[in-house]
């Protein structure tokens, strides 16, 4: 059927109802009236779709591609945000009652044979948006993605007592669903009636160990514990894994499973002896809250959020380095090594906070010290010419015809079309001034 014939059937399905003028910006620029019908709007839909399925992708230029799948990711966006305050509404009016659905999340899984996971993050975020109408605004706007704001479910849907809600919908405007999850456990913990020993003893009533029924032979395990407790069971079946090595095929989540079922039979056979070597967790904490001015948490090499009194116990029987002024350990060291020492990585953590590059989430701990001139090049291995970088941003760096400009603390970097990247610092010793400990 042609473009023009079902435009035409679309907006003689139900003359009967209001309508409102909307234009749509397709090849042929028509301009139409759009009833409001549900089932006339989704046709409509259907229609814009097919337009855009209709263009020859290999005519389009580079900017016309970069165009067509940023336009449609802001397009989804926009049609996630809608469909949630349709599943909102469907879920008030209780449609899924009498289908032997569980819920709303289960009765839109099995009528679409979508997952359940999907379907449930879809019902959170019309909750988030029907709890807040600003929320729902910003997203509107598109000043915050779909994604953000599910990620601030928890803050809106049960939050704290007297707290402006808006302050924090301004503070993740323009950031992705990771730092807004950030923002929102900062925000609750403000905001928070607990102290943060109570708090922490609430989450210590929290651990878990759970398994499923075995499926296909196969249990699957689910393991609750705060944070600490979490990065010391990685790390130390990851210990116990070892390193990979040259012709070792597994997965990182191979090694770890292989890791905790070696601890298991060791602990069997009466073998597990332990106390010499712990695995490390490195902690960086500002000075200030590391001596009770504050109560800024403490972050882990791998970005975990650890709470100040927490840290400030573990340091009691913990090896601790100052990390901006290092006393007498030796950070610079010019041209007598190549490699970064321990003692330079731990200050990396603590300044660059993980991959320096904008919108990269990987952390430090899986990140590589770079020299920014190369040490074949007379590059010396001092903190002012090291950051860290994930390694698919490391080769990004070296590509030909990439400019290094600034200095580590206004790192820019030239990209070969001429893009300029800003990479600053997102460390501890960064966010503030005074000077900060490591444990």
């Amino acid at each position: 059927m042609l473009i023009e014939e079902r435009v035409d059937r679309a907006l003689t399905r139900d003359k009967r109802r209001p309508i409102t003028i909307f234009t749509l910006g397709l090849q042929c620029e028509l301009v139409f009236c759009i009833i409001i019908h549900m089932r006339t709007a989704l046709d409509l839909l259907d229609l814009a779709t097919d337009a855009v399925a209709m263009i020859d992708l290999h005519t389009l230029t580079v900017d016309e591609l970069a165009d067509g799948a940023l336009g449609l990711q802001r397009h989804i966006d926009r049609v996630k945000a809608l469909h949630a305050h349709v599943v909102c509404a469907a879920d008030a009016a209780r449609v899924w009652q009498g289908s032997g659905a569980r819920n709303m999340a289960d009765w839109l899984a099995g009528r679409t044979n979508t997952s359940y996971g999907d379907a449930a993050s879809r019902v959170r975020l019309g909750e988030a948006l029907g709890r807040s109408p600003e929320l729902a605004e910003a997203v509107a706007k598109g000043e915050v993605t779909a994604a953000t704001a599910e990620a601030l479910h928890d803050a809106i849907t049960t939050p704290p007592a007297d707290a402006d809600m808006n302050e924090l919908i301004e503070a993740v405007k323009g950031t992705g669903p990771r730092d807004a999850r950030a923002a929102a456990e900062s925000f609750k913990d403000e905001h928070s009636p607990e102290t943060a020993q109570e708090a922490e003893e609430r989450r210590h009533q929290q651990r878990s160990v759970r398994s499923a029924p075995a499926a296909d032979g196969m249990v699957t395990t689910t393991v609750t514990l705060p944070t600490l407790q979490s990065r010391e069971f990685h790390s130390a079946i990851a210990h116990v894994a070892g390193k990979p090595h040259e012709g070792d095929t597994r997965t990182t989540e191979q090694r770890l499973a292989d890791g905790l079922v070696q601890l298991c039979e060791a602990y069997a056979k009466g073998q597990v002896l332990g106390g010499r070597e712990k695995p490390t967790i490195i902690i960086t904490i500002d000075a200030a809250s590391f001596a009770g001015a504050t109560n800024e948490p403490g972050l882990t090499a791998h970005g975990d959020r650890i709470p100040a009194h927490v840290v400030r116990h573990l340091a009691e029987h913990a090896n601790l380095q100052r990390v901006l002024h290092a006393g007498a350990v030796v950070l610079n060291l010019g041209r007598e090594v190549r490699y970064a020492t321990e003692a330079q990585y731990r200050a990396l953590v603590a300044r660059d906070g993980g991959c320096r590059w904008p919108g990269c989430h990987i952390p430090a701990a899986w990140c590589e010290a770079d020299h920014l001139q190369a040490y074949e090049q007379g590059g010396a291995t001092d903190l002012f010419n090291l950051v860290l970088w994930c390694s698919h941003h490391h080769h990004e760096k070296h590509r030909p015809g990439v400019q290094v400009l600034g200095d580590v603390h206004d790192l820019r970097l030239r990209l070969s079309d001429g893009t300029l990247v800003h990479c600053p610092p997102r460390g501890h010793t960064t966010r503030t001034r005074p000077a900060a400990a490591a444990a």
